[in-house]
């Protein structure tokens, strides 16, 4: 009976210590594989608002100056926040509206100048040092941020507009005083 214990026990204990490296390789692997997804959506998302700025760029709505630093939202966004689904969502989130709120512009409209002075003014409020790029920065204070630019842009519009119908305004009185002036 001891015999049969000696040459059963060693074994099983074997078996059993061969199937947890199995299963702790298998769990070493699934994490392996979550953080390289994560990684690549990471990259995939400062990738993807790089070359929407850089469209911005060539489009003359951005300078190159204006460019690299809305890129650094991007680039410092993990550097003082964890890397997690949730995190990586706001980011994606985020930068979702800084592209959403910069307004197509082109150089030859005519408040092309009043828009870049409001894009300036956004990108002179965005921190300089990578570590004011922290979580209270991404979560407070770039939203306000981004609202008061969607603010500075409609109320450019809104002017424009104004302007736009006291123009057309203007127009119409002219033509009606002018068969008055040819009686």
């Amino acid at each position: 009976m001891l015999e049969v214990i000696a040459y059963v026990v060693p074994t099983i204990l074997i078996i059993l210590v061969g199937a947890y490296f199995y299963v702790e390789t298998q769990r070493r692997k699934a994490i392996e594989k979550k953080k390289r997804a994560i990684i690549s959506r990471v990259s995939t998302i400062k990738n993807n608002f790089k070359a929407e700025l850089k469209g911005l760029v060539e489009q003359k709505i951005l300078t190159i100056k204006q460019h690299e630093a809305l890129y650094r939202l991007a680039n410092n966004f993990f550097i003082f926040q964890p890397v997690s689904t949730q995190s990586i969502e706001f980011c994606e989130y985020s930068l979702n509206n800084v592209i959403g709120v910069i307004p197509n512009t082109s150089p030859e409209s005519h408040y092309y100048d009043r828009v870049q002075e409001k894009l300036n003014e956004f990108v002179a409020a965005l921190p300089v040092a990578a570590n004011s790029f922290n979580s209270n920065f991404y979560r407070k204070d770039l939203p306000l941020l981004i609202k008061q630019l969607v603010n500075a842009i409609d109320e450019l519009h809104k002017t424009e507009s104004e302007l736009s119908d006291l123009s057309n305004l203007s127009d119409i009185d002219n033509e009606e005083l002018l068969p008055s002036e040819a009686a």
